[in-house]
């Protein structure tokens, strides 16, 4: 029986590089992609995402490379919760099939930015 991680499932640890000032954990799923979740704690001002409510989001690939979450990032910022759950069932469920969608949405919006630019250089 497959049963998916959530949130609930991050075990938030001080952040290894800004210890006093942010939080992180990350969970690697059976089909080896893995998730980063971090945010601010107790004032800081490195991620974007204040704990406990909402968080910056990290997905690597098996081979450790960042999967992109935006057409032009890498990283969400400013997920709740509930999002956060949502991206991970994603990636546990079909996360080849979502990788290569994220790679083409990010493909076409880049192809888009050089025509515009090409546009408006000619």
């Amino acid at each position: 029986m497959f049963i998916l991680k959530t949130f609930d499932d991050l075990n938030f640890q001080p952040h290894a590089h800004a210890k006093d000032m942010g939080v992180q954990a990350s969970i690697t799923f059976d089909n080896g992609y893995s998730i980063s979740v971090v945010a601010n704690d107790e004032g800081g001002d490195c991620f974007y995402g204040n704990h406990p409510d909402t968080f910056e989001v990290a997905v690597f690939n098996q081979r450790g490379d960042f999967v992109p979450l935006q057409s032009y990032d890498d990283v969400l910022g400013w997920q709740d919760p509930m999002q956060v759950s949502k991206l991970m069932a994603q990636f546990q469920q079909d996360g080849l099939q979502h990788e290569k969608l994220l790679h083409k949405i990010r493909q076409d919006a880049i192809s888009e930015r050089d025509e515009k630019l090409k546009n408006r250089y000619e």
